[in-house]
């Protein structure tokens, strides 16, 4: 597809998007449209432990990572601050890796300090799987994490 076609399929997205004019039914299409065109961003199952991807340039806070809106208020996911949005994506990564509603809640304010609140919320990183769990290990030790 042309990028010219690409960016104007972007701005309808958004467009529709701002104005709420996309449906829950709408999200699976969306999410196989962004695992097409970025394959790190398919999202993952709950078990399925894998590095974990954070894009700074999909412009929509439902599909700019690899983790799926499992648990929480919102599905909306973002980083670089303490807030709602990170402190979702920090509880479904967490359920992710573990499948345990009860660590996940535990644990989303701890793993969010540690990894999510200090970056820059406009870049893309990734978070790699041997680092998440770690921490998680240390967590279920009781120990603390130090970065």
């Amino acid at each position: 597809m042309p990028d010219f076609f690409l960016t104007c399929i972007d701005r309808v997205r958004e467009a529709f998007i701002a104005d709420n004019l996309l449906s829950s039914q709408d999200i699976p299409f969306l999410e196989r449209y962004y695992a097409r065109h970025w394959p790190a961003l398919r999202k993952l199952e709950v078990g399925e432990r894998k590095d974990v991807y954070l894009s700074g340039h999909t412009g929509d806070h439902r599909f700019n990572s690899n983790i799926r809106a499992y648990l929480g208020v919102l599905d909306e996911m973002s980083w670089g601050f303490k807030g709602t949005g990170p402190h979702t994506l920090a509880l479904n990564i967490l359920y992710t890796y573990t499948g345990d509603e009860k660590f996940s809640r535990e644990y989303a304010f701890d793993f969010r300090a540690d990894f999510l609140e200090n970056i820059n919320s406009k870049k893309s990183y990734v978070l790699e799987k041997s680092l998440i769990l770690d921490w998680i290990k240390e967590k279920q030790k009781g120990i603390t994490y130090v970065q």
